[in-house]
């Protein structure tokens, strides 16, 4: 019955919509007034839009004034859109002449970043004991990234490489490599080579937010998470019945890429999909030669992720895959009409479960299961350029590498006793396997097996104390007991304060332990005999946040200390090879001391930050006679963005100066060499608007507009550039424009 009412409703709505042209409609005026929860709103963006296709009526687009309210006369229905910088838009549909109050609110991926990692459970990032930044799918859609490399990208705490193999690396408060632990959803990825998880390979289709936390987490992580860890959050929830997004990109660098997920709300279960192509044609400074500097890649995804939510009890699993092919072409061979081509194929399979069981009102425990794979074909061959026929080199080095990683944690987690103090414990238990045919052995495994325990204490109001204690058995090496202890204090409303200090260990990868790797631009051999890293860091916070109607404004100062022993990194063992041949070594002391500044400013439709970064490093190898090595690198961020009323369109403007960064290279004979890679600067622009009430979303604008490319160092040659060549920085300037088509019911 109450079915038919509605059909009924509509299609009375639908015949009076009709016949709006000829019968009229009673005059008078509409009123609208916009606040939100705790004052009206001026200049927020008013679109009316004709209810009837066949209206003669234009769209059109104002401001409300500065009690927040707008009014306009009424002479048919209309669609009212209303849009405020840092709330969610309000839509709604008006019959008559009528006087109407709308509150909008706060959209929380501006303001309360919901955060996972490391939690007791979803909690907002300011709230949080660590230091936590926060990557949304907005921030991704504005900057035109597509992959993890491009949505990091010019932040001011965050530091890239690029090796033009191995692929795009990071480094948080100058720990790299191996020192920073990549997850999904908690599940870490594996597949590292040179001690690099190539970034630029994990799309971002599927994800939903990027929660960056600095400082060591080895007590809840483990093993590779002394920098910090990056949590990429997949899709986990919606409030439509259905919806299908539909993504193209393109950039004038030679990338295409299209993209189609959806996602089916049941009410208590949810289902995601998504899959799509993502294509590179390469690129080079100079394009003299079939070799191309940025070697060209063609990528294939898939993911589906299933969630059963009770409200209490919850259950899901997911799988994904990855397959990537990149193509190091090589040059015409004199005299001849053939090229020795190396095609490096790789598959990423992952798969999940996990559950969350409900204990009585105030504890809970927290399963999950997971797989992950990777497997990469290297393989040579010779490619006739005249037939363009093409067979692998049997007598050339082939390799072929599988790792599978299994996971399996259970975390139990108290909370209550009157609010001051919870509790969390649990097993963590990590098995790798490897096969490699570049690897001594080829089969190695190694597993590491933990328990852990962490206390959240709340003595008094705006007081958090965690201290927390790992005790890990490797199959090894003798681990220690890793402690870490996190506090936050907010105190005279606006102020807010965090203190940090753990310890960080860190087992020898079996790539670092057993590898020989040997191509054109690399000759690196395994060292059996190295020694675990072990660690030491704190870090300092004081914030100022404070909210004023419209106006915001929020300042942090950090300040960070890491010491890391028995590092592990590269030896010049040979500097007559060619390319000059290394092997891994356990530097006596690395250390890393530096702050981060950064600002905040929001009003109305206006947005300013700006950022300020510095690190201090310091190698010593501990040996008589050799001096440390030390240098002091800045870098600096300003962005911009401002969205303009009538049309709708948002500007965003970010530039990044990237100071000297520090160079070193190990030589056989207890000496080192000291070098910088020199400074650059970066802009990028880009433009969003939406259409078809916010079905369509355009972005488009032109990245790298200085045109960086190949940036000159000095001193230390940078490993992987055999030469002692520049290093790859940029692709030069280009412009790009993505797509996106949403449509949900």
């Amino acid at each position: 019955m109450d079915c038919n009412r509605r059909k009924c409703f509509r299609a009375f709505w639908a015949l009076l919509t009709l016949a709006a042209p000829f019968v009229g409609f009673a005059q008078g005026n509409v009123s609208i007034h916009v606040s939100d929860s705790t004052a009206s709103m001026s200049e927020a963006v008013v679109r009316i839009i004709p209810l009837s296709k066949t209206s003669t009526n234009k769209a059109t687009a104002e401001l409300t004034d500065h009690n927040g309210n707008y009014v306009f006369p009424f002479k048919e229905p209309v669609i009212v859109h209303i849009s405020y910088l840092g709330y969610k838009p309000t839509i709604d549909t008006i019959f008559s002449a009528l006087s109407k109050s709308y509150e909008l609110k706060k959209s929380t991926a501006n303001i309360n970043d919901v955060v996972v990692t490391g939690q007791y459970g979803a909690a907002s990032a300011k709230e949080s004991v660590y230091q936590i930044k926060v990557y949304t799918e907005a921030d991704f859609r504005e900057k035109g990234a597509t992959n993890l490399r491009e949505a990091l990208e010019g932040s001011v705490d965050v530091d890239l490489s690029e090796d033009p193999v191995f692929g795009s690396g990071i480094s948080l408060q100058g720990v790299s490599g191996e020192g920073v632990k990549i997850l999904m959803d908690g599940v870490p990825l594996v597949g590292r080579n040179n001690g690099i998880l190539d970034i630029s390979q994990i799309d971002l289709s599927n994800i939903e937010r990027i929660e960056v936390v600095k400082g060591p987490m080895s007590v809840i992580y483990g093993t590779d998470a002394m920098g910090g860890v990056i949590n990429l959050i997949t899709k986990t929830n919606q409030t439509e019945k259905f919806n299908i997004n539909v993504k193209g990109y393109y950039e004038s660098v030679g990338k295409y890429n299209f993209g189609l997920n959806g996602g089916v709300n049941l009410g208590k279960s949810q289902l995601f999909l998504s899959a799509g192509r993502n294509f590179f044609g390469g690129y080079s400074v100079v394009d003299t030669s079939r070799h191309k500097d940025w070697l060209p890649k063609e990528q294939y995804y898939a993911n589906a992720k299933y969630v059963y939510n009770t409200g209490k009890f919850k259950f899901g699993a997911s799988l994904s895959f990855i397959r990537e092919l990149m193509l190091d072409r090589g040059n015409l061979q004199p005299n001849t009409d053939y090229a020795f081509d190396t095609h490096y194929l790789m598959f990423r399979p992952m798969g999940s479960v996990f559950a969350t069981v409900p204990i009585k009102d105030y504890s809970k425990i927290d399963l999950l299961m997971a797989y992950t794979g990777y497997i990469q074909f290297i393989d040579i061959y010779q490619k006739n350029l005249v037939t363009l026929s093409e067979h692998i080199q049997q007598d050339q080095l082939q390799d072929t590498s599988l790792y599978h990683d299994i996971i399996a944690r259970a975390i139990y987690t108290l909370t209550g006793f009157d609010k001051k103090l919870s509790f969390q414990a649990g097993v963590d238990v990590d098995q790798e396997y490897s096969h490699q045919t570049l690897i001594q052995g080829i089969n190695q495994s190694e597993g590491d097996y933990a328990v852990f325990s962490t206390a959240l204490i709340k003595p008094v109001i705006g007081l958090q104390i965690q201290p927390g204690l790992r005790f890990a058995y490797n199959t090894r090496y003798n681990s220690p007991l890793i402690p870490s202890v996190n506090v936050k204090y907010d105190f005279a409303k606006y102020f807010g304060i965090r203190a940090s200090y753990g310890i960080g260990y860190r087992a020898p990868s079996l790539q670092e332990l057993y590898q020989s790797f040997h191509d054109s631009n690399h000759n690196l051999n395994g060292n059996p005999n190295l020694k675990p890293e072990k660690s030491n860091s704190a870090s300092l916070e004081l914030t100022f946040q404070i909210r004023k109607g419209e106006h915001f404004f929020k300042l942090s100062n950090t300040g960070f200390f890491n010491q890391i022993n028995n590092k592990i990194d590269y030896l010049l063992t040979d500097a007559t090879s060619t390319p000059v041949t290394y092997q891994y070594f356990n530097i006596n002391s690395y250390m890393t001391a530096g702050g981060e500044h950064l600002a905040e400013y929001s009003w109305k439709r206006f947005m300013l930050s700006a950022g300020v970064n510095y690190i201090w490093y310091r190698v010593s190898l501990g040996q008589a006679g050799v001096p440390p090595s030390q240098m002091i690198s800045p870098d600096a961020t300003v962005k911009a963005g401002y969205k303009i009323p009538k049309a709708e369109i948002g500007i965003i403007v970010s530039y990044k100066y990237t100071g000297q960064k520090f160079l070193y290279s190990l030589v056989n004979g207890n000496a080192d060499e000291q070098g910088f890679l020199n400074s650059y600067n970066t802009l990028n622009v880009s433009l969003t608007r939406n259409f078809w009430k916010d079905r369509i979303q355009l972005t488009c604008g032109a990245k790298n507009i200085l045109n960086v490319t190949n940036v000159g160092t000095s001193g230390a040659v940078p490993f992987g550039h055999s030469d002692g060549s520049d290093a790859m920085i940029g692709m030069g300037r280009t412009y790009f424009i993505s797509l996106n088509l949403h449509y949900g019911k």
